[in-house]
């Protein structure tokens, strides 16, 4: 049974229900467009639903003058914690998100240092799973970006993941590795990993190919991910720090670890062993 099983990316647009704390904000923010003045206009048209059920409920009686703004402010914030969105962002098209996570769930996120107000209209909605519109064959022939979180080309692989039960794993692209990983992008290669302990993350880790090595950034695992270089202890990464991790090199992810190989070299050696394990002149009857 193999440890890795490759995912493919969502193929239609979704909310994202798993969280989203350890992926980087350049991934939960791809395409949005920030909405800029336009967030203040919808506080005001907020103070104004306030005021407007004030003055409704001062006209009825004095109590309902009271109990009428109460509930309309109540609602404004439930709006903004449930969704992101207040009648005022409803009507001007936005959405608040918290600038951490990229989902609703907090008042605070109306801070400009707390929230990020997406514009709707010109942007993606950052509670939106967009697929990549690249086909498999058309990646292959994608331009190489300098952005590490963007679509990167499909070459054959030169550096290839030894899992610690045999398993062999070729890395062609930017890949995020773990438990049930998540790209908001749909741009990138998704590889889950069995764990029935959970030490591995959701997304856990993100491993990109280069040469005859492999970047490797830890996501803000819970467990964390280390790196042994050959014949060194492991060590611990710092979230959302790049390090390279040349062949001959360990990962621990979680409590999986995992090594890194040439593929020639690996695929001659799995080759040599499916060879000794055939029956030979000494073996036949």
């Amino acid at each position: 049974m193999r440890a890795f099983t490759a995912v493919d990316p969502p193929r239609t647009d979704a909310p994202s229900a798993l969280p989203r704390a350890p992926v980087p904000t350049t991934v939960l923010f791809h395409g949005v467009v920030l909405a800029e003045t336009r967030r203040t206009w919808a506080l005001v048209v907020d103070a104004g639903v306030v005021v407007l059920a004030l003055a409704v409920g001062l006209l009825v009686t004095p109590l309902l003058g009271l109990v009428l703004p109460v509930a309309a402010l109540l609602g404004v914030v439930a709006g903004l914690v449930r969704h992101g969105r207040t009648p005022g962002h409803r009507l001007l098209r936005l959405r608040t998100v918290d600038a951490r996570t990229g989902l609703p769930g907090s008042p605070l996120a109306l801070l400009p240092t707390r929230g990020v107000t997406a514009d709707l209209v010109r942007g993606r909605d950052p509670l939106q799973v967009v697929p990549s519109a690249l086909t498999p064959v058309s990646r292959s022939t994608a331009p190489r970006s300098a952005d590490p979180w963007a679509a990167g080309s499909r070459r054959p692989a030169t550096v290839v993941l030894l899992t610690d039960d045999g398993s062999v794993l070729q890395v062609t692209g930017p890949t995020i590795v773990g438990r049930s990983p998540v790209d908001p992008t749909g741009a990138h290669r998704l590889l889950g990993i069995p764990d029935l302990s959970r030490s591995i993350s959701r997304s856990h880790a993100l491993l990109e190919p280069h040469g005859a090595s492999v970047w490797v950034t830890d996501l803000g695992s819970a467990n964390g991910t280390a790196v042994a270089l050959p014949g060194e202890p492991l060590v611990r990464l710092a979230p959302n720090v790049r390090v390279e991790a040349p062949v001959g090199a360990r990962l621990a992810l979680g409590d999986r670890v995992v090594h890194l190989a040439q593929a020639q070299t690996a695929e001659r050696a799995s080759t040599g062993g499916r060879r000794a394990a055939g029956p030979g002149p000494e073996g036949a009857a």
